[in-house]
């Protein structure tokens, strides 16, 4: 997948207008993973054409994505069947609208320096998320007895606390990245090296996650397995670990440039 820039994310319903629009939208980036490519772009240039349509911006669709993923980690926390099942729609719902607003702005040609700020911004929602799997980790172990309410306060000011850090850092990498080269991250040139590192990095990020926990939830509903709570902490666990690998790759790669 990573070798052929002139592949498309194609499916039967494409046109020859879809066609035209996807080549002008959807050239292949080190950045696309393959629940992105494979699933989420064969959807989006149709979402992508409707908002065309309605003549939303780039970076209102941006906004609207990260609002989707920071419900997806409200929706988490609150540790029941459907809210897990809600959680995940409202994941990918994000994931698409950041497909879309890329998509978006090339064809309508209002990419900006600002909707690069508002990409950061939404890569920075994702952690509220992972913050949210601990909370999850917790109620679902009986070691934290809170309200809806509460929880709820908990997750918006781990929110508000991300933001206030993010917003000013994304301002300045913004301002750093529009004068800078393109140089690769170190890791996603391992992944991109493999198909298998690409299926690993799926499982082991939040597409996977929310792929998993919603089986799980499905299982659990009809056997009397409880699994749930062990998986957030075997994710959690490969995250701890995954991270510790990303500081190390990342670090070493400076010693060699």
């Amino acid at each position: 997948m990573k070798n052929g820039q002139e592949l498309l994310p194609t499916t039967f319903l494409d046109n020859e207008t879809i066609l035209s629009y996807r080549k002008q939208s959807q050239s292949l980036s080190y950045k696309e993973d393959l629940w992105s490519w494979y699933v989420l772009r064969r959807i989006s240039i149709y979402i992508t054409l409707l908002f065309c349509k309605l003549r939303l911006k780039p970076n209102t669709v941006s906004w609207m994505s990260a609002f989707f993923i920071l419900l997806s980690g409200l929706s988490l926390v609150m540790a029941t069947p459907i809210s897990i099942v809600f959680a995940a729609l409202f994941y990918n719902i994000g994931y698409l609208f950041d497909c879309v607003d890329g998509e978006l702005a090339r064809i309508t040609k209002q990419t900006s320096s600002k909707g690069y700020y508002i990409d950061i911004i939404i890569q920075a929602a994702a952690l509220p998320v992972f913050l949210s799997m601990v909370l999850t980790v917790l109620r679902k172990s009986g070691l934290l007895d809170v309200t809806t309410l509460e929880i709820t306060l908990v997750y918006v000011t781990f929110v508000a606390i991300i933001m206030a850090l993010l917003v000013p850092i994304a301002y300045q990498l913004t301002n750093l990245t529009m004068s800078q080269s393109t140089t690769q991250d170190p890791v996603n040139s391992i992944r991109d090296g493999s198909f298998f590192f690409d299926v690993v990095a799926v499982l082991l990020g939040l597409p996977g996650f929310f792929v998993v926990i919603v089986i799980i939830a499905f299982i659990e509903q009809v056997t009397s397995f409880d699994l749930m709570l062990y998986y957030v902490l075997f994710f959690l666990a490969m995250l701890v670990i995954k991270t510790s690998l990303r500081v190390f790759i990342t670090s070493r790669s400076f010693d060699r440039s």
